[in-house]
Parts: C-alpha cells; sequence; structure tokens
C-alpha cells in the first residue's frame, strides 16, 4: 500500500519581541542598573533616551503590556508505535505536509500574553484535522493445486485516517533579569524567563483499515475481505515548566530560544512531552515584529497494550501585534 503523504498538521506556538525603536544607543532596562552599574551610567552620559513608544518590551516594565501572535507550523513526522508486540515507524518530512495544508489538513493557533514589572501571563493553543484516504491494489498471475490454468488474484488495501489533536499552554511568566553582553552599550543584551503553569492535551485518532483479495479465472471467482478499526482518544490537564532565553541583537532584531516540558509522568498514561522553538525576529513595524525559525515536539506516553512515541518539528512563521 502506499504511505499516507502527509499526516500531521499541528500549529504552534510563540511570543518573540514587540516594539523596537531606530536609534543607534538606548537607555538600559531597569534591571541592567543593578546587573552592571558602570554600563549602565556610561550609556545614561553618552545616549539619547528612546521616546516611550520606541523602547524595547524588557524596558517598559511598569506598564501593562500585551502581544498576540498567529502563526503557522508546517511539521514533519517521525512516529513510532508499538501495540500488541508489532513496532511499526513512519517518517514523513515536513515539505509533503506542506502541499496538504489546504486540502487535507486544517488547524487554528495562537499565543497571547499580558506583562507588567516582572510578571506575566501566557495563553498558548492550537487545534488542527487532518484526514484523508489511501488505497491501492496489486495484480498476480497464479495457478491453483496441479491445474495448468492462470488464475489472477488481486490484493486491495483502503485506509481511512483521521487525527484531531489541541492544546493550550497556560501560566504564569517571569522575568529573571537581564545581561548586557558590550561594557560599553546597553546592546546586544540577554534577558530570560521563567514560564511555568497547566498543559491541556487532546488527542484523537482515527484509523480503518480494510484488506480484500479477489480470485478470478476458470471456474473460480471469490472474494474474501476484512475490516481493522482503531479510535483512540485521550484528555488531560498536566503540569508544564520551562523558560525562553532572549538576545536582542538590536533594537530592531531578536533571537528567542524556548524550551517547555510537561507531564512528567505523573497524570496519565505515564506521558512526557517538551516544546522547542528557535526563533528570529524583526520589528516591521512599531507594533509589528515579524519572526520565523524551527520549532520541534516530543510527545511519548504508554498503555497497557500502546507505546507511542513521536517528533514533530519543521519550520514556523507568524507575527506578533503589541498593543
Amino acid at each position: 500500500m502506499k504511505r499516507p503523504g502527509a499526516a500531521i498538521l499541528a500549529i504552534w506556538v510563540l511570543a518573540t519581541a514587540t516594539s523596537g525603536y531606530a536609534q543607534t544607543e538606548v537607555s538600559p532596562p531597569p534591571e541592567t542598573a543593578a546587573i552592571a552599574p558602570k554600563t549602565a551610567g556610561a550609556a545614561q552620559g553618552g545616549a539619547l533616551t528612546p521616546k516611550e513608544d520606541d523602547r524595547l518590551p524588557i524596558q517598559k516594565l511598569e506598564q501593562w503590556q500585551f502581544f498576540f501572535s498567529p502563526y503557522v507550523w508546517i511539521p514533519g513526522a517521525n512516529v513510532s508505535t508499538t501495540a500488541f508486540g508489532h513496532t511499526s515507524n513512519v517518517s514523513v518530512p515536513w515539505w509533503d505536509v506542506a502541499s496538504d495544508l489546504f486540502s487535507n489538513a486544517m488547524g487554528v493557533m495562537g499565543r497571547f500574553e499580558a506583562w507588567k514589572g516582572r510578571w506575566g501571563f501566557f495563553l498558548d493553543s492550537y487545534f488542527v484535522y487532518l484526514g484523508g484516504n489511501v488505497s491501492d491494489s496489486t495484480g498476480k498471475q497464479i495457478t491453483l493445486g496441479r491445474l495448468p490454468v492462470a488464475r489472477t488474484l488481486v490484493l486491495s488495501g483502503d485506509l481511512k485516517y483521521i487525527t484531531r489533536a489541541g492544546n493550550l499552554d497556560f501560566g504564569p511568566r517571569y522575568l529573571v533579569g537581564t545581561i548586557p553582553l558590550s561594557a560599553t552599550k546597553p546592546l546586544p543584551l540577554l534577558s530570560f524567563e521563567l514560564l511555568g503553569g497547566g498543559r491541556y492535551n487532546y488527542y484523537n485518532q482515527y484509523l480503518r483499515l480494510g484488506l480484500s483479495a479477489t480470485i478470478t479465472g476458470p471456474v473460480v471467482d471469490t472474494t474474501r475481505g476484512r475490516t481493522f478499526a482503531i479510535n483512540f482518544t485521550r484528555s488531560y490537564v498536566e503540569p508544564m515548566l520551562g523558560g525562553r532565553l532572549r538576545l536582542w541583537l538590536t533594537a530592531k532584531a531578536v533571537t528567542e530560544f524556548k524550551a517547555t516540558f510537561g507531564g512528567f509522568g505523573l497524570v496519565a498514561d505515564n506521558n512526557f512531552d517538551s516544546n522547542l522553538e528557535l526563533l528570529f525576529g524583526y520589528r516591521v513595524h512599531p507594533n509589528i515584529y515579524a519572526y520565523l525559525g524551527y520549532k520541534a515536539h516530543y510527545d511519548q506516553f504508554h498503555t497497557t497494550d500502546l507505546t507511542f512515541s513521536a517528533w514533530l518539528h519543521g519550520p514556523v512563521i507568524g507575527v506578533v501585534l503589541a498593543f
């Protein structure tokens, strides 16, 4: 049988930065003075103070900041499943998935964050649907018994698959601090945030496989077949912890690495999962950052009859709207 051309669309997650400015030097963030007072003093003495709306988000700790991030993630898949002693492995590159995005696959996703001071909170969610049919058949000339008369054997298979998956991360964000990487300038600047809270996971997989064999020829004309179906659903809330590291290269450009981990085998099915993201963002408007990068999601769980592990990974693109 032919392998399904694409099997997973999942869509993702982000919060990169917003609101840069166009000057070559800026006043340091409030945390910088405590970490490196000499650097802060030099910057204040020799640089222009940026306008309120032109400062980096981490410089505006005294006011509420809100960020909304719609995005698209196009993941390939490396999946291993063991059921009833039999192991199957599937590998689908992300460029095969891309061709099915608006035919057999649909998704809704986005991220919202609110900050004030070092504290904030976030919501990050996606829901995806993927469905389709794959069928194939093959024939061969055979002989039955000692009769020198050829018969035709045709083997056919039909696979219907539907995948529904949803995810919601929620919880607080805390800015641990910032560190300037230059002794004389406030940029480039490194910042680190802690992320935590909960993660809601939903997954439904429906598979229906039909197999049939037909023999035709003199005297013989018969068909035999059988259908196998699996409908598996899992849904639960689990703890989640992680962090986000940002490198502010210039007033407009930022690189981000984020890692979150959930489950820890504490809730259901001995589950463990993680999200890893490497992103690059650039300010294209005072309140808009465009970004692109790469995201990987790992998930594993096992029940009495089933062991599952998968890497989903591929490019991501989106925008951050600040207000």
